[in-house]
């Protein structure tokens, strides 16, 4: 087990003391890491030498990385292995039934909770960041709620988990809900004027996105740089004759927590995805340097930081670029 701690910090993960001692043959992954950050899933294969190894894998939320766990398999024969991969195969099949069936439970919670919540109200987070709200509802409290949906799915059973963000800013999703390919639009893209959809990672960015281009065109919340690569196959599925822009954070301070570099998981991801997926473009804020703070990385700080015309300059001058190259 020692061992397996050990890759998962170097891998990054940054544990708390309540993630030890790792939790083994659990139905589902778990969930560790500082800000819940990083997850794993690990389970146990005994051969009939005796002993024991500890195997599975973990991963990122924010970046979606995945490891295996590295294991010395060299005194097994061929019988245990082909025992080994039977067994994981089914240990993961109960694991996959087990995660549908909590996501399910977490779409019924956050339909519940979105129905509890009012239509109008206000949130003095959003107020401090500026932004025109879309799509929201609100408690008394001034907590905003954000439906979170999966376009490829029935309109009855699209609501996959809501996101609460509290006036302090501190954000909550629906616990146990299924993240990959989760989303919300802003704007209606039957009437869109261009058939152009643009793509950001948080909620504040996609509204001033929106104010930046009139209303005019739909903004998908991708909620994360990881959920990014989910989201624009499922719009590039759905949409295959419109183009997309991502429209990315510049995590211009973000170091790879393995090796210390610099490494921009919001660039580094939406250059990635730009790549695979046909007809898609992506471009970040360019900032003043002069005037440029350390935590502002996305178009929402360059709206606050240096005003609205800025975002939509940066943003109308690639959507003019690509409405000509069509």
């Amino acid at each position: 087990m020692a061992s397996v701690v050990q890759q998962m910090e170097a891998f990054g993960v940054e544990f708390r003391d309540k993630d030890l001692p790792l939790h083994v043959d659990a139905p589902r992954r778990k969930t560790c890491g500082k800000k819940g950050k990083w997850w794993y899933w690990l389970r146990t294969f005994r051969p009939d030498a005796g002993g024991s190894f500890v195997v599975g894998v973990f991963g990122s939320y924010k970046s979606g990385d995945k490891q295996k766990v590295e294991v010395d398999w060299k005194p097994l024969g061929d019988a245990e292995r082909a025992r080994m991969a039977a067994e994981h195969a089914a240990a993961r099949a109960a694991r996959d039934e087990a995660r549908r069936h909590e996501a399910e439970l977490a779409a019924m919670g956050a339909l519940d909770l979105w129905k509890r919540a009012d239509r109008s109200g206000h949130s003095p987070y959003l107020e401090r960041k500026g932004v025109t709200p879309e799509a929201c509802r609100y408690f008394a409290d001034g907590t905003v709620v954000i439906p979170l949906l999966r376009y490829d799915m029935p309109r009855s059973d699209a609501l996959r988990a809501v996101q609460r963000i509290k006036p302090d800013g501190a954000k909550f999703y629906t616990k146990g809900f299924a993240k990959p390919g989760c989303a919300l639009r802003l704007g209606d893209h039957d009437t869109a004027a261009l058939n152009v959809l643009l793509v950001v990672e948080g909620y504040c960015t996609g509204l001033t996105v929106r104010m930046a281009t009139g209303h005019q065109v739909p903004v998908y919340v991708a909620l994360d740089s990881g959920n990014l690569q989910h989201v624009v196959r499922l719009l590039r599925e759905i949409y295959p004759e419109d183009r997309i822009l991502i429209c990315a954070d510049d995590d211009w301070r973000t170091r790879d927590q393995q090796t210390g570099e610099l490494c921009n998981p919001g660039r580094t991801m939406a250059r990635r995805v730009a790549k695979e997926v046909s007809s898609c473009d992506f471009v970040w804020p360019v900032f003043d340097p002069a005037t440029r703070q350390e935590k502002d990385t996305d178009f929402n700080d360059l709206h606050q930081r240096q005003g609205l015309d800025a975002v939509a300059r940066q943003i109308g001058g690639v959507l003019q670029a690509m409405s000509t190259r069509r």
